[in-house]
């Protein structure tokens, strides 16, 4: 940890300060959709919720999900290989104005497709593909039956390439392992008075990728109440399913005031950040920060907030879903950082993970989890880039930036 705290500032830099401040938004269009008919797979409906019980202060959740396929040919869904869909579930909670993921499972991997009409009139076809306006169910039974959940590490969310069967094994027993795992003090409605809940799921699947140029819309999400006093709690649905959008969209829908940006990733998927600084109660400003990546697989290791150099900042926080039963990545947390530039008079907030160079397992915000970030200012809030930095190499920049409020 010490070695990378003393390297830090030159892995923000990457070359001049001012220079990377004087940078725009660095992002390329992803590829356009072929003429030629494509499937378009999306979640239809999150219809299904299970509690499958507690364990040491954690308990586990998943959810059911009907995709449809509201593209112009069939979506392959073939078993016992690496051409059909996984399915990722996440849960998330807005809570005093702090919009965090609580918790990840393993990914569901697709067996077979059936024919129905949830989403439109269903052309169908056998049960290895899912037929052009059909839709497939899944129940919460079967998206949390962990001896058929395989790693997020082994999915690469920008092609939807995957190894199969998958090469990462580890234990099934008990109630928690592979599925939505959740720290009960975080849901548990005595602690957590005003809070709002939603549940969020994923597709991933080679034929309807990101770098095919649509498979940006193949997440929902649906809100969720928990209820009793003892864990693990009851869970119930509030509203219906807000199709293709992903979870962090709820932050806006609930608090228009809220920003939400987009972050191209060049030759890769996407990441968003979502924003929104408000006067506190006590003087100063509240700043909260949302980093969410949908599908990029170069994923994220910093994030850098420009600041003034006379502003005094306090209460930093920093939040992240942690991976479980036997994944590869690490869950160290990631440490902050106020301070200069090296050589530039530019003052930053700043938090960082460890490097890929370093560990390629190391604590990155990969695809489908989002990271969360706090902190108060005492200065009001003005238009500034704040920096992302790319985990993996790859080609394009290391740094890209999104213009949002900050206390500067």
């Amino acid at each position: 940890m010490m070695q990378t705290r003393f390297l830090l500032p030159a892995a923000l830099l990457g070359g001049s300060c001012l220079v990377i401040l004087a940078l725009g938004l660095q992002a390329q269009p992803s590829s356009a959709p072929s003429a030629a008919g494509y499937p378009d797979v999306i979640v239809g409906d999150i219809h299904d919720l299970m509690v499958h019980g507690t364990s040491n202060g954690q308990s586990s959740y998943s959810f059911g999900s009907t995709s449809c396929n509201i593209g112009t040919s069939p979506l392959n869904w073939i078993a016992n290989t690496n051409d059909h869909p996984v399915i990722a579930g996440n849960l998330y909670r807005l809570k005093d104005g702090r919009f965090e993921q609580l918790g990840l499972n393993w990914l569901k991997h697709g067996f077979t497709a059936l024919n129905g009409s949830l989403c439109n009139t269903c052309q169908p076809t056998s049960g290895s593909s899912l037929g052009v306006g059909c839709s497939d169910p899944y129940s919460a039974w079967l998206n949390g039956f962990q001896s058929d959940l395989g790693a997020r590490s082994e999915v690469n969310p920008y092609t939807g390439m995957f190894p199969y069967p998958p090469v990462l094994g580890g234990s099934v027993s008990g109630p928690l392992a592979r599925r939505i795992v959740v720290d009960n003090f975080e849901v548990d409605p005595a602690l957590n008075s005003g809070a709002r809940y939603f549940a969020e799921i994923q597709y991933i699947t080679n034929d309807d990728s990101a770098a095919l140029g649509h498979g940006f819309n193949n997440v929902s999400w649906r809100e969720i109440s928990f209820t009793g006093t003892n864990p693990p709690y009851n869970m119930s649905f509030v509203g219906s399913t807000h199709r293709e959008e992903s979870a962090i969209q709820a932050w806006k829908t609930i608090d228009p005031s809220v920003q939400i940006v987009e972050i191209p990733v060049p030759n890769d998927g996407s990441m968003f950040l979502a924003y929104k600084a408000s006067a506190a109660p006590g003087g100063g400003w509240d700043y909260d920060y949302t980093l969410y990546n949908r599908d990029s697989d170069r994923a994220a290791r910093a994030i850098a907030i420009p600041v003034g150099g006379s502003t005094v900042l306090s209460n930093k926080l920093f939040s992240d879903p942690e991976y479980h039963s036997g994944e590869v990545f690490v869950n160290t947390d990631w440490f902050d950082y106020e301070g200069l530039y090296p050589g530039t008079t530019q003052k930053v907030m700043a938090w960082v993970g460890g490097s890929f160079a370093a560990n390629p397992n190391n604590n990155a915000l990969r695809w489908g989890s989002a990271y969360s970030f706090h902190v108060h200012a005492d200065q009001a809030p003005t238009f500034g880039r704040v920096g992302i930095i790319l985990f993996k190499p790859g080609s394009g920049p290391n740094i890209l930036f999104a213009a949002a409020d900050v206390p500067q």
